[in-house]
């Protein structure tokens, strides 16, 4: 969302192996010599997490949402206080901060435990942003799940085991996190204009950021007042 100063937020959004992260690098090469630009990833502090996100074991799973919501924290705090200082900047996210929700629902944990993540989410004061949502039919997710491990791993056998560990290769375990975002995102989507959804199916993950290019500059040259929501409304949900 715009703020006072002027400055924009955007977030990628999307479930794991939709090709967010890969677009997210697109665009980072796109406007890499545009000083307008500030892209942050995901895991902003510590790029390997101490537990294994979307394990199985319950404990171990409410261990890997606590530390991923402890990384979009500081990375939040990180920018507010770039924003702070700057004027007609946009920022650029790789996920939003309710994806830590999401998670958490998919993977069942105690009730005791979810609410205690909910609560500590609900007590931070998230930037204020538009967010762009990726999607794509299940059995396109799971292909891309398959190969995506492949660039950042010396063999494919490491690249299973990771997905594994991960609980990537379970396709239950990804509708389920299509259904809350669904609950999450996209039940609301017609009252929240700081929502878009890009149906990823037919793209290419340049295609796919070549539209998030085209939705960020209409943004920025839109002239109407944009609505200062600074979620999306999940009152309801809550």
């Amino acid at each position: 969302m715009r703020d006072i100063r002027n400055n924009i937020v955007f977030s990628i959004a999307g479930v794991h192996g939709v090709g967010k992260t890969t677009v997210f690098k697109y665009l980072q090469d796109a406007f890499r010599n545009d000083d307008k630009f500030k892209f942050y990833p995901e895991r902003y502090i510590v790029k390997n997490p101490t537990y294994p996100l979307g394990s199985i074991n319950k404990q171990i799973a409410f261990r890997g949402e606590i530390f991923f919501l402890q990384q979009l924290l500081k990375r939040n705090t990180k920018i507010s206080r770039y924003l702070s200082k700057k004027r007609n900047k946009i920022v650029i996210m790789d996920r939003t901060p309710i994806c830590v929700l999401v998670y958490s629902k998919a993977l069942e944990m105690a009730p005791k435990d979810y609410k205690l993540i909910l609560d500590l989410f609900k007590s931070i004061d998230w930037i204020p942003e538009f967010i762009v949502y990726l999607t794509a039919d299940p059995e396109t997710i799971m292909k891309r799940i398959i190969t995506r491990g492949r660039i950042s791993f010396e063999t494919n056998d490491q690249a299973e085991k990771q997905r594994k560990k991960w609980h990537e290769r379970d396709k239950d375990y990804l509708l389920k996190v299509l259904n809350y975002y669904n609950e999450f995102l996209l039940s609301n989507s017609r009252k929240n204009k700081n929502l878009t959804i890009i149906q990823t199916d037919n793209l290419s993950p340049k295609n796919t950021a070549d539209k998030i290019g085209k939705i960020i500059f209409k943004s920025v040259t839109d002239k109407k007042q944009i609505e200062q929501d600074s979620h999306l409304d999940l009152t309801n949900f809550f």
